[in-house]
């Protein structure tokens, strides 16, 4: 299992500023919205998320200006939990420590400022459950309720913008002012992993999933969806997938499904080398290999791949299991792809 399958996927769809912006717009007030030049929307480098926290957030800064002049940067973290984190998550605090770290960043190349730019904090979340935490940063502050109306001019005040992925209905998704990328990612986060008959959901967004393949590069945008898919939800079997998008897209949808494929080997063999730096860059990659290679099995052949299947492969040589990987995607039977 990757770590943070999420990661990828929304760095890849949302870190570019086409399919950002409008997420932004629907999430900001419209009034607010209104104030900004939407054609200026620039991503920033760097991420600020604790390591820590790296397999349950990701995060991207973007800037942009105001009509009037002047620079507002937006700050995007999105919450990979399954549920609301717990009270003593302080995500308020967390998020307020993130906007500290960008102003310091933002200042080291403005150092005659005299002002900061605004920050608007936005949490996207995609959890089973509602969110239910506060957004109020001093709700979090330990204040007796007699004597807040006293102390609230000296308190740190802030509230971040939800996006809810759980109260906004598919319907909306659909209707919203986004790419169709981005609406098909949005689908995706919101279902994917929750979901144990998702291919049917999937299967009423071939509308979109036609014009993410359509567009320029948009197969290989199409493979990152569909490697997320494969990554979260194991009840979502590759030959059903590649039969539904055949069928609705055509032929060529095959490439996309075997790009996915190998992204996910690709990420599992960079998460075994990560693994096995400290024992070795052979072993751990040796090891990273073997554990991709029975994932993708299980997937393809289920109950198939028992005990011996398990021991052959854990004796097989790198050239071998190389072969084997290379043949995943390709070979009709379990037999076939064994084969020495």
């Amino acid at each position: 299992m990757i770590p943070n399958p999420h990661d990828a996927l929304v760095k890849t769809v949302f870190g570019k500023p086409e399919h950002a912006g409008g997420m932004l717009r629907a999430v900001l007030p419209a009034a607010l919205a209104e104030t900004l030049d939407w054609s200026t929307l620039t991503l920033r480098p760097g991420s600020f998320v604790d390591l820590a926290l790296k397999e349950q957030h990701s995060d991207l800064l973007y800037s942009m200006r105001w009509h009037d002049g002047g620079e507002v940067l937006v700050y995007f973290l999105f919450e990979h939990l399954s549920a609301p984190p717990k009270k003593d998550s302080l995500l308020a605090f967390r998020l307020l420590r993130y906007q500290v770290q960008i102003w310091e960043d933002w200042l080291a190349n403005h150092q005659d400022a005299k002002s900061l730019p605004m920050i608007l904090p936005i949490v996207m979340y995609h959890g089973a459950t509602p969110w239910s935490e506060p957004r109020l940063f001093d709700a979090l502050l330990d204040v007796p309720a007699s004597v807040r109306p006293t102390v609230t001019p000296y308190l740190v005040q802030f509230a971040f913008l939800l996006n809810d992925l759980s109260e906004i209905s598919d319907d909306e998704l659909r209707s919203g002012a986004m790419t169709a990328l981005a609406r098909l990612t949005a689908i995706c986060l919101k279902h994917a992993r929750t979901s144990a008959d998702f291919i049917k959901i999937f299967a009423r967004w071939m509308d979109a999933a036609r014009e993410v393949a359509r567009a320029p590069n948009g197969l290989k945008s199409l493979a990152q969806v569909l490697c997320y898919i494969l990554e979260v939800n194991d009840s979502v079997k590759r030959e059903t997938l590649q039969a539904l998008l055949e069928r609705e897209i055509g032929p060529e949808a095959k490439e996309a499904i075997v790009t996915a494929g190998q992204q996910l080997i690709e990420q599992g063999l960079k998460q075994g080398l990560e693994q096995g730096l400290e024992q070795g860059l052979e072993q751990g990659r040796r090891e990273g290999e073997c554990a991709v290679l029975l994932r993708q099995l299980r997937r393809r052949f289920g109950d198939a791949v028992d005990t011996a299947i398990e021991q052959r492969i854990a004796k097989a040589s790198t050239e071998q299991i190389d072969t084997w990987i290379e043949r995943v995607w390709s070979a009709a039977t379990l037999t076939e792809l064994l084969a020495d």
